[in-house]
């Protein structure tokens, strides 16, 4: 009976050990959970205002100092319609990554976020989450200019930049690049801007090149409103019942300084003006 006890708790003590042993192995083929951490980051750049069913850029830069990048991109909005893409995902080696969005063919904001993700010296796997910065939707506004270069050879890198100005303020709504431009020629360029970028009301816009062989064919400022010309009718209407009241106040003064004699008295006054001929 003794020895019985004895191999009986050998057995139960060698299955333990197998058991911890079988425990461990499966903890070390386990997958490494994602975690998060204050070194790991990333930056968003993106435009913050773009026009209907524009095509844009969504840049994300994550941290430095790791492997494995990968990004995932979560992009929504009220009216979808035209969004695109609505996810995304892509793997780096740098931890750089340039997502193609197509904004939505309606005016509104575009939201979401991202989540980064690499693999530090110890072989977890972090993350860090960013919200993007909401991107506004706007009507599109086309200006165009018409280039000339007076030159007989060919001018090539050509940049173009469109300056809206209101008042004192002043801003870029758009650089076109022209990668050439035949010698006595002309070329017809032009843009397409957010209307949220352009100021309301009375505006100059300006267009200037970044070579003194090309000139502007025409004027290089023109003047043009956002929105509704103002309406001065009412000036006039204003004015003229306002000349209308003064003519009627002079001519009534006029009146009022005329003494009307009454009739019974011019009647005497005749009679006494005949009466006095007859004397004479």
């Amino acid at each position: 009976m003794k020895y019985k006890l004895i191999i009986l708790f050998s057995v139960i003590f060698a299955l333990v050990a197998l058991s911890g042993s079988a425990s461990v192995s499966g903890m070390q083929n386990a997958p490494t959970p994602a975690t998060s951490t204050s070194t790991f980051s990333a930056t968003v750049s993106v435009q913050h205002y773009v026009y209907e069913n524009e095509t844009f850029y969504l840049n994300v830069t994550e941290s430095s100092g790791y492997h494995n990048y990968s990004m995932a991109a979560y992009l929504g909005a009220v009216n979808d319609t035209g969004l695109s893409p609505l996810s995304y995902y892509s793997n780096s080696t740098n931890g750089k990554f340039s997502v193609q969005v197509t904004a939505p063919a309606e005016c509104e904001g575009i939201y979401g976020y991202i989540d980064a993700y690499a693999v530090n010296s110890t072989g977890h796997r972090i993350t860090y989450t960013k919200s993007i910065p909401t991107i506004n939707v706007s009507k599109p506004v086309i200006f165009n200019a018409t280039v000339e270069n007076t030159d007989p050879v060919p001018i090539y890198n050509i940049t173009l930049t469109y300056t809206v100005t209101h008042g004192t303020s002043s801003q870029a709504v758009g650089i076109s690049h022209i990668n050439e431009i035949k010698g006595n020629s002309t070329y017809k360029d032009n843009i397409t801007a957010p209307s949220a970028l352009i100021y309301k009301g009375k505006d100059t816009l300006t267009v200037t090149t970044n070579n003194p062989v090309i000139t502007l064919k025409g004027k290089s400022s023109v003047v043009f409103y956002n929105g509704a010309k103002p309406n001065y009718d009412w000036v006039y209407y204003i004015a003229a019942v306002a000349i209308a009241f003064a003519i009627f106040l002079i001519v009534a003064s006029g009146r009022r300084n005329t003494v009307r004699v009454p009739k019974w008295k011019r009647s005497k006054s005749n009679k006494k003006t005949q009466k006095a001929q007859k004397t004479k």
